[in-house]
């Protein structure tokens, strides 16, 4: 049983070190190869990894002096440790591999103002659930986008997803309603651990088109609309 202990603020990700700022429109950086999510959305300002390809300039570090430059961390809490689920994907144009090859897939041992944290992402499930058409999560549905985003385990103080959230369908409504506002899913897919299961070359991620979205893409290209939303866990 997880426990919600709110959201805490601290760490940030580093450039060239230099802290990044905390994307303030989590979503895709570029409309001009894919379409604009819905009329009159701005493009996203998300960091993006693809013109300094080298994880010796980029890093996730202590807390810098601006609230700006901070990233926000959702604290759940069980029996054995405490995961801080950052609010938003924080890093766009980074393929699955580029932070297999950092150790961001399974875990990396990172140090945030003192505290030793395991990084690494969430956990989505590996398969389509039930039919094809990516709406109903993911496949096994004990995975963790679906337990604490979807809301596959009923925990105090997690937003629900409304029907809004759920048919595939964006628009201001959704980007501004408490579910996107909590974990900002809209015009974002967050990569997720799991290969999916039916092709080798292929790499599950979660969110964009609905809450609940499961959705694939190759394990090495880099996107304007696919990213890092890392997972810290702390063995209490």
């Amino acid at each position: 049983m997880q426990i919600f202990e709110g959201i805490k603020s601290f760490g940030a990700l580093y450039h060239d070190n230099e802290p990044q700022p905390c994307p303030s429109r989590p979503w895709i950086v570029d409309f001009s190869i894919l379409p604009v999510p819905y009329r009159g959305m701005e493009p996203g300002n998300i960091a993006e990894f693809e013109p300094a390809p080298d994880w010796s300039r980029w890093w996730l570090g202590d807390t810098p002096s601006s609230s700006k430059n901070t990233l926000n961390w959702i604290v759940l809490k069980d029996s054995i440790r405490r995961l801080y689920i950052c609010d938003r994907m924080i890093l766009v144009r980074v393929s699955w591999q580029d932070l297999y090859d950092a150790g961001y897939v399974d875990e990396k041992m990172i140090v945030i103002d003192g505290q030793n944290y395991k990084c690494r992402l969430m956990s989505g499930g590996n398969d389509f659930y039930e039919d094809d058409d990516g709406l109903s999560g993911g496949h096994p549905a004990d995975n963790e986008w679906d337990r604490f985003v979807s809301g596959g385990e009923k925990i105090k103080g997690l937003p629900s997803l409304t029907s809004n959230d759920k048919i595939g369908v964006l628009s201001d409504e959704v980007l501004q309603g408490p579910h996107n506002q909590f974990w900002n899913w809209v015009g974002a897919y967050s990569w997720t651990s799991a290969p999916y299961v039916n092709r080798d070359n292929a790499r599950c991620c979660r969110g964009y088109q609905a809450g609940q979205c499961f959705y694939l893409n190759t394990f090495d290209h880099r996107h304007e609309d696919i990213g890092w939303r890392p997972v810290l866990e702390e063995l209490l």
